[in-house]
């Protein structure tokens, strides 16, 4: 089968052929029908979180068909359509056994530290395949499987609630699913979305944002303090990653909080703890990736019509071209959200 691996840290991946994995007696093969190309594949190409091998295949959000299944395997059968929770975990440990399998002793991930889904075939545990309805798109559930999963996770750990206000930092592929699900799941009393891109923008009003900000035309910690009549907000998300974003979230937090850091950036923080934390009672909070609880949610969202992600794709390459999606990603060429490697 063709596969497309990264060989070398700072390299474009190499479109090689390789063996069609052979599944274990609790595993299923999937042929791959989407698989979305993530920021997160363009740190592992350029060494900002370190793969845990090379070769090794990108690609963590990923969605097909159950083609093959090991002769253990009673819950997912031959022909199923199914999404993946890149999530690999013991199944064992305390963190596992309390629904918090993130934290696994033994955490590996799909598409970074095993083989993933920039492939025709991948090979999974039969647990970590979700079964999903006919109504759901594979390119939509790819993403639902990162983007839209790491959104909602974030939102949760946030503690969002109705009464709340909730700025979020960056509108891309992420932020967006933050807005929507702010908006339609948590029904938010106001969202602020914050980028530096106005289509961007005018789609994260689109998409339930009562506010938007442009960090280039105007002050971003001004601005939501004027919105919040100076209260400040009370969850603000972080996408983006940077120092800057970073030193501004926990600007506009108001008293008692949440900042929540989702972007990824090799950049150093340094915060004065007393004038932004102490003073406030503001919490900061970590979110890496999310749980398959709530991506069984978010299928029942999206099947549901609560969400809507017909405007989340909006690119589409080949296996043979995914360098060259990577490429419209990192250049942000064309404004996209979400690009996914169809087949």
């Amino acid at each position: 089968m063709k596969a497309a691996r990264l060989h070398r840290v700072g390299e474009d991946l190499r479109l090689d052929l390789v063996e069609v994995p052979v599944v274990g007696p609790d595993e299923v093969l999937v042929k791959i029908h989407a698989s979305g190309i993530c920021h997160s594949d363009i740190n592992y190409r350029d060494g900002v979180g370190k793969v845990g091998r090379l070769p090794v295949t990108l690609g963590h959000e990923i969605a097909g068909v159950v083609t093959e299944k090991g002769e253990r395997v009673r819950e997912i059968g031959i022909g199923d359509r199914v999404v993946i929770h890149y999530v690999m975990s013991c199944g064992q440990c305390r963190y596992c056994k309390s629904d918090r399998e993130t934290y696994c002793e033994k955490y590996q991930m799909i598409g970074k530290d095993l083989d993933g889904g920039f492939a025709e075939y991948v090979k999974v545990p039969a647990s970590n395949a979700l079964r999903l309805p006919e109504t759901i798109a594979f390119d939509h559930a790819a993403i639902m499987g990162c983007a839209v999963s790491t959104a909602f996770h974030a939102l949760r750990r946030a503690r969002a609630r109705r009464e709340d206000t909730i700025a979020i930092y960056g509108a891309g592929g992420l932020g967006v699913h933050a807005v929507q699900l702010s908006s339609r799941i948590i029904e938010a009393s106001n969202i602020i979305a914050v980028d530096v891109v106005e289509e961007k923008l005018r789609h994260a009003k689109r998409l339930g944002a009562r506010d938007v900000v442009n960090p280039n035309q105007e002050d971003v910690v001004e601005r939501i303090r004027e919105i919040t009549d100076g209260l400040g907000a009370d969850v603000v998300i972080d996408f983006v990653g940077r120092k800057r974003t970073v030193e501004n979230a926990l600007a506009c937090a108001g008293k008692g909080g949440r900042v929540v850091l989702v972007g990824i950036s090799l950049e150093e923080l340094h915060i004065s703890p007393y004038s932004t934390i102490i003073g406030k009672e503001i919490e900061m909070v970590g979110v890496n990736d999310h749980l398959k609880s709530e991506l069984r949610q978010l299928i029942e969202f999206s099947s549901s019509g609560r969400i809507d992600l017909s405007t989340s794709v909006t690119n589409k390459v080949r296996l043979e071209d995914v360098n060259s999606g990577i490429q419209i990603l990192e250049g942000n060429i064309g404004n996209p959200l979400r690009i996914v490697v169809a087949q």
